[in-house]
């Protein structure tokens, strides 16, 4: 997951849709995100001005600190996505020989050889007298995903 760039801004809040809001600082309006439980502990308006730091993704800004005149800065945390269990980061050991390796100790028959995504491996495998499935390996190589085979993903070339 790339690492994004963290920012601070001050402005006026101008609309609120549940737990994101936009924010006019500096001439521009931007789009930041408190969560949940983030608006719970620090309530917006309509009108509220802020001072915020976060970190800038594509889509918005993931709001870490929150701070307005005559009330306490309040730190929030963002839960980070949830993947397979047990699975690795990108970055960590992506060996195909561990995802051909469960694959077998499942007692399934490779068919194809894995292709390798950013936090797992897909592998087309076959069991006994099932139809094609397509698997879905992390790193660590654990399955976690089993499903009916696309005849025109795996016709085609990695």
């Amino acid at each position: 997951m790339p690492l994004h760039d963290t920012t601070a801004l001050s402005g006026t809040i101008r609309h609120v849709f549940a737990h994101r809001f936009t924010l006019e600082a500096g001439g521009e309006t931007h789009l930041a995100d408190l969560g949940p439980k983030g608006v719970d502990a620090f309530p917006i308006t309509s009108g509220l001005h802020v001072t915020l730091e976060g970190e800038r993704r594509p889509s918005e800004i993931k709001v870490t600190r929150i701070s307005a005149a005559g009330r306490d800065p309040v730190e929030i945390h963002h839960k980070k996505p949830h993947h397979a269990p047990g699975s690795k980061r990108a970055d960590g050991p992506a060996d195909p020989a561990h995802a051909l390796a469960a694959a077998a100790s499942a007692g399934w028959m490779v068919v194809n050889a894995p292709r390798r995504k950013p936090k797992h491996f897909e592998v087309l495998a076959r069991r006994r007298e099932r139809a094609d499935t397509e698997l879905h390996i992390d790193f660590g190589g654990t399955i976690y995903r089993e499903k009916p085979a696309d005849r025109a993903k795996w016709a085609a070339p990695a």
